[in-house]
């Protein structure tokens, strides 16, 4: 099987569990990491909780992170890395949609293990960060690849489920569905994550589209071998549309034309990976049929 089989049936193996609430998903693998905490650590009492996190703490919490979210994915995805033969490769090679079938950190392998870094002084080394209490540490658990993955499928979700009106066509509701990613993904930044500015990243980037639009190209069931090539015309669709320096977390909405501009763009890739593709399509999304 190719790689469009692994992004097919993993989308088809993780929906069920992005249609479950999210504070459940995240309640069941912060009480994963702290049942492994228990077994390292022993009982912990409220003062240990209380105190700020140590260093041989942060260290053995980020490595019970990684082999929990390891745990966690291969829980979900067990049957379809059996089927492509995943268990077969010890060193759990780099594969699958987003790398998402990969291991947690390529340090594992030939060039040995490498610690997790440890807090440190900011880029200007004026200060250390606040030390996290040990309790907020395992609240706060989010190294979860699997986790990350499941909530991008229920944005997908979402917005086709929103885009599917009866009588649309199916060219109109890629539209739709891109154009509701975009809206989603803003008011996410901007609203839920009170974005205001950014250092490390354009504008863009925190939108996420990029990792959504390869989801939305699979339930939708648009042509093409590579889900991810339909993410990559995001940052094309930027520099055509966005000609002046813009500011999005002081504006009230995308750059104008950017979102339309992102839903032709998929559609006309679909087109050119399969011409005839939207005159001879049942729309049915994951697991089109032909007529």
């Amino acid at each position: 099987m190719g790689i469009r089989a692994l992004w097919d049936e993993t989308y088809e193996a993780l929906l069920p569990h992005a249609l479950r609430p999210t504070d459940e998903l995240h309640r069941e693998y912060r009480g994963a990491v702290f049942q492994a905490w228990l077994t390292w650590h022993g009982d912990t009492t409220e003062e240990q909780l209380d105190s700020p996190v140590s260093d041989d703490q942060f260290l053995v919490l980020r490595a019970i992170e990684g082999a929990c979210a390891l745990a966690w994915r291969d829980a979900l995805l067990g049957p379809v890395l059996s089927r492509h033969g995943h268990a077969d490769h010890p060193s759990r090679p780099f594969g699958g949609p987003h790398g998402l079938w990969g291991t947690p950190a390529r340090s594992t392998g030939t060039e040995g293990f490498h610690r997790p870094a440890l807090p440190r002084p900011d880029r200007f080394g004026v200060e250390m960060p606040a030390r996290p209490s040990l309790r907020d540490m395992l609240f706060r658990v989010v190294s979860n690849e699997c986790l990350w993955t499941v909530n991008e499928i229920r944005d997908v979700h979402t917005s086709i489920v929103a885009a599917s009106q009866a009588g649309v066509a199916p060219v109109d509701r890629v539209r739709k569905t891109v154009n509701r990613l975009c809206l989603g993904a803003w008011h996410h930044e901007v609203e839920v994550n009170q974005r205001r500015g950014w250092d490390d990243a354009e504008w863009w980037q925190y939108l996420g589209l990029e990792r959504l639009l390869p989801w939305a190209a699979v339930a939708l069931g648009l042509p093409g071998e590579h889900p991810d090539e339909y993410g990559h015309l995001v940052e094309s669709v930027v520099s055509s549309t966005v000609s002046s320096s813009f500011g999005p977390w002081t504006a009230q909405a995308l750059p104008p034309g950017f979102a339309s501009a992102l839903g032709e763009e998929c559609v006309r890739l679909a087109q050119h990976k399969e011409p005839e593709w939207f005159t001879e399509v049942d729309w049915v999304g994951l697991g089109r049929q032909r007529r």
